[in-house]
Formats: C-alpha cells, structure tokens, sequence
C-alpha cells in the first residue's frame, strides 16, 4: 500500500499543532511530541490508507522520530510560531515547548484532526515519556537499525514466536525495499 507523498509542510502543521495543544502542559517534551505525530501518521495510514504527512519515521533509541522533526522545530521556533528549549531535569535535560501563537485550523480534514487530538489526550493522560516510549517499540521498532526508515505498516507487525535468523533477514530486507523512494 503506498502512502501519499511526503508533505513537509504539513509535518510543521503536526508539529505546531501538538505544541500548541499540549506543548506547555507539566511533562511534555520531544519524546510525547514525536510519539504523538507517530500513532496519528501510522494509524490514519492503517485506517485510512495514507498518513496525515507521508513524514519518514527512522528507528531511535526511545521510539520512532519524523526523520526532519528536528529541522521543523527549528523552522517553527525561527519564524517565532514555537519557543523551544532545554531546560534541567531528573534525566538530565528535557526539552520544554509553547506555541507563540495558534496554528492555522484548516490544514487539517476532521478525521486528522480528531485522531491527532485523541493521540494528544491518551500520551498526555496516561503516560509518561517512558511509558510511551516502550509501548511504541513494537516488532517493527525491534527489527529495524537505529537511523533506519519504518514503514507504517510496520505498526502491524506482530510476533506470534520468535523469529529465527532467516526470517529476520527476509523482514529486514523486505523493510528496505518497503522504504525506497
């Protein structure tokens, strides 16, 4: 199943939309942020037949990341639509965010925007950044490299038994083929 074409403008419309609904809330930060826009692309493709974005989604430590969602942020915060910012915490540093003003309502249809906001409700209410961190390492987090591309239909990958080293191979090669341009 292909998915539409990658519309980076609409990732930046994702982006400052979630900051501007949950971003200054106690707890939010990057991990939340990037695993909101994951569930909402991956499950409106499941659904639906495409994402919101078309966004490459790459392997990192604590779960899928949008591959330009850093470079957004800095787009967002350069155009003073966000103020971003490490501030101290338990683990170290955490990223703090506040929209500096509203995004536009129209870049979304209402499915979009209904599923991302239930992805806003459910990640701000009943998790924490670890929690949801682990509950996105899926069998398709599992399998791809760090840096690697997921698909979304990775999202529907599930382990019955472990896999045996053949089967590994075939799914990682057959997630590159997935991934190509």
């Amino acid at each position: 199943m292909a998915d539409r074409a990658y519309d980076r403008e609409k990732l930046k419309a994702l982006v400052h939309y979630v900051i501007w609904k949950a971003g200054s809330r106690p707890n939010f930060g990057a991990t939340k942020l990037y695993k909101i826009a994951w569930f909402s692309d991956a499950r409106c493709f499941v659904l639906k037949g495409r994402s919101i974005t078309g966004a490459p989604y790459i392997r990192q430590e604590h779960g899928p990341i949008p591959r330009d969602g850093i470079i957004v942020r800095n787009e967002l915060a350069r155009a003073g639509l966000i103020s971003q910012k490490k501030l101290p915490s338990f683990r170290g540093e955490a990223w703090s965010f506040r929209s500096m003003a509203p995004p536009d309502p129209n870049v979304f249809e209402g499915y979009e925007r209904a599923e991302i906001d239930w992805w806003i409700k459910h990640i701000d209410e009943d998790h924490t950044a670890t929690s949801i961190s682990d509950e996105s390492h899926d069998y398709g987090w599992e399998i791809a490299q760090t840096g690697e591309k997921l698909p979304f239909v990775s999202i529907l990958a599930q382990r019955v038994r472990e896999p045996n080293q053949e089967e590994l191979a075939w799914a990682r090669t057959r997630a590159r083929e997935l991934s190509l341009p």
